[in-house]
């Protein structure tokens, strides 16, 4: 599996973003980083146009399977307008999100339908968690994107959660 990443969120939780990087790369997933990767213009990786540019030039790419945002947002919706859905019905992708790039995920189904869209999890807010937390998000994650064809895969609630509000840069955990 190959993965891009896309967002500021590699510029604001550097660390978080190493994490997830190196618990991908464990699992032999190469990970293409977009353009704006650690990159930030406020709360955004980059300006409306170099965000959708950044997307298209990453769906262009034919080593990449699947695009997966690296954290939600508050934006997507400005760049949905200027993605090239019409490279993407004769080159379909998987694209992985959830929260604000719902948008994006609900465009790329309308305008391409042969795409598939999953409904989350996204790189630095699911595998960018310290241990135990990702293995389980993984192993479904997986199972997901490996499956052809109908398939039914149940899921059970993790055995493993927090509602600790931690900083992202450093844990208890790192500190042992």
């Amino acid at each position: 599996m190959v993965f891009i990443l896309l967002t500021s969120i590699t510029n604001l939780s550097p660390e978080r973003f190493k994490r997830a990087k190196n618990f991908l790369e464990a699992k032999r997933v190469v990970l293409v980083a977009g353009n704006l990767t650690g990159k930030r213009d406020f709360y955004r990786s980059g300006s409306i146009n170099q965000r959708a540019a950044e997307i298209n030039q990453l769906i262009y790419d034919d080593t990449i399977d699947i695009i997966m945002s690296t954290i939600g947002g508050t934006n997507t919706n400005s760049v949905v307008p200027y993605i090239d859905y019409s490279y993407l019905k004769r080159h379909p992708e998987t694209f992985v999100s959830y929260s604000d790039t719902t948008a994006l995920l609900l465009a790329v189904k309308a305008k391409a339908p042969n795409c598939r869209v999953l409904y989350g999890p996204a790189l630095v807010a699911s595998f960018g968690e310290w241990m135990p937390y990702t293995e389980q998000p993984w192993s479904y994650f997986k199972k997901v994107c490996t499956a052809t064809g109908d398939f039914i895969i149940k899921f059970k609630a993790s055995k493993f959660w927090s509602d600790e509000k931690a900083n992202w840069e450093t844990h208890e955990y790192e500190k042992k």
